[in-house]
């Protein structure tokens, strides 16, 4: 019994539970973790761009109708023809141009013995193939193979024409008995100007009178006047240019109107001969189309047997404030009069009284954008259909009766998105150039959401 007594005294003391802090912060450091990620998996991830300087160059191709001053000239008989002056070469008053035999003996004698004339060339003669060859040579670049095919043609040209004088001035008698009995005629130049061998109905065209028919290259055929070997009375021999002013026309969207309609002149460049030059501008509507007149005092020599040039016009760039065109929204504001404003009680911040039913309330919305006569607010602090009061006076205006949509960015340089009105001064398919400097816009360096149409206003950015 005593023992029992004994184990009576015994005292129980309940279990102590040791917390230890390193669990605890451990605990802590997973469910911060867990929800970050989380957050991070369910929520869209956004984009931010930093706004720079920077410009946009708007270069537009087109292959251009060519309108030069032009003068067909035909034959006075029929008869077997020979060539005398080079395609695209420069000729005087004086200058021997093509031979006609009437009778086609003289040439049928010169064709079948000319291979044997070569010898005939000058030293004058070697040096001007020299100088083309040295020309060539100077301007050649690798990357642009095409010239190689138009020096060769140039060349060939040239060689033919060197040729022909040179055998025709090494017939004798009886070149001279065909030339005093009239079978045989040499034909000088009507005028000095440029020579070109073909012919392709365009002649007469103008800026005046063209059609859009006469932009369409499918429909478009030459006639090479140097295949023909005769020709009959009236037919074209040769086609002389008088002048160096020429014309480039093309068809042109309306977008590309609003760009370049304020210029006065346009950089052109030759994608041929990748070379530039500048040209006057003017435009004309003609059934419901816009079409560029471009108007040169150089370059026509090089393309003189072209009727279609490819260019490439090189407007001025435009530099400011360069963005992505996926971060520009439009949003709707209500646009409130500047009358209904006045300063606050506090007279610090401008607002407007609004009357909703029997209450009144002083506003002082977030201005967006102005114009002469309206402030630009949105919906966080009226409502469509609220009445504004003007101050002193019984008027009122109720908001949403007119509105407008304006051109912004999300700002996020507070950590949420901000509207912010743009100007924008020209785009391309992937950027824009926007004025700096504007009251209610964006400034250098400021962020902003890359993806514009997947936020909303206010929205915090992680």
């Amino acid at each position: 019994m005593k023992k029992n007594k004994e184990q009576d005294k015994i005292i129980k003391y309940p279990k102590q539970i040791h917390i230890s802090i390193g669990f605890v912060i451990i605990g802590v450091m997973f469910i911060y973790m867990a929800y970050h990620l989380f957050t991070y998996i369910t929520t869209e991830n956004v984009t931010i761009y930093e706004v720079s300087q920077g410009s946009i160059s708007s270069n537009y191709e087109y292959n251009a109708l060519a309108i030069r001053s032009e003068s067909v000239i035909s034959a006075p008989a029929a008869g077997d023809i020979l060539y005398l002056a080079e395609n695209m070469g420069q000729v005087g008053s004086k200058s021997r141009v093509y031979a006609l035999d009437t009778t086609g003996e003289i040439l049928s004698s010169f064709r079948e013995g000319g291979q044997d004339n070569s010898q005939n060339l000058t030293e004058s003669d070697y040096d001007k193939l020299s100088s083309t060859v040295s020309s060539f040579t100077f301007d050649y670049d690798p990357q642009s193979f095409n010239k190689v095919y138009s020096f060769k043609g140039e060349m060939a040209s040239r060689i033919e024409q060197l040729y022909n004088i040179s055998a025709i001035d090494a017939m004798d008698d009886s070149l001279k008995a065909a030339i005093d009995s009239g079978t045989f005629t040499i034909f000088n130049s009507q005028g000095p100007g440029l020579i070109v061998y073909y012919t392709d109905g365009y002649e007469s065209t103008t800026v005046d009178n063209f059609t859009s028919e006469s932009l369409d290259l499918s429909k478009y055929s030459l006639n090479n006047l140097k295949s023909q070997d005769s020709i009959v009375e009236g037919q074209p021999v040769y086609k002389i240019i008088t002048s160096d002013h020429w014309y480039l026309i093309c068809e042109i969207s309306s977008d590309v109107y609003n760009t370049i309609k304020d210029e006065t002149y346009l950089k052109v460049e030759f994608l041929e001969d990748e070379t530039s030059t500048w040209s006057t501008i003017s435009f004309k509507e003609q059934a419901g189309n816009t079409y560029l007149i471009l108007a040169l005092d150089d370059s026509m020599d090089r393309f003189a047997d072209d009727r279609f040039v490819h260019i490439k016009l090189l407007q001025n760039n435009t530099s400011g404030l360069k963005i992505p065109n996926s971060s520009i929204v439009e949003k709707e504001f209500f646009t409130i009069p500047k009358t209904y404003f006045y300063q606050g009680n506090n007279g610090d911040s401008s607002g407007f009284m609004v009357e909703r039913g029997s209450e009144k309330e002083f506003v002082t919305p977030t201005i967006y954008y102005e114009t002469d006569d309206y402030y630009y607010i949105d919906g966080e602090s009226v409502s469509k259909g609220d009445r504004i009061i003007k101050s002193n006076s019984s008027e009122s205006y109720t908001i949403g009766a007119e509105t407008d949509k304006l051109k912004g960015v999300y700002n996020v340089n507070k950590g949420y998105t901000v509207f912010k009105q743009i100007e924008v001064l020209y785009s391309n398919n992937d950027y824009s150039i926007i004025k700096t400097g504007t009251n209610y816009g964006i400034a250098m360096y400021d962020h902003i959401v890359l993806q514009g149409d997947e936020v909303e206003e206010n929205i915090i950015i992680n």
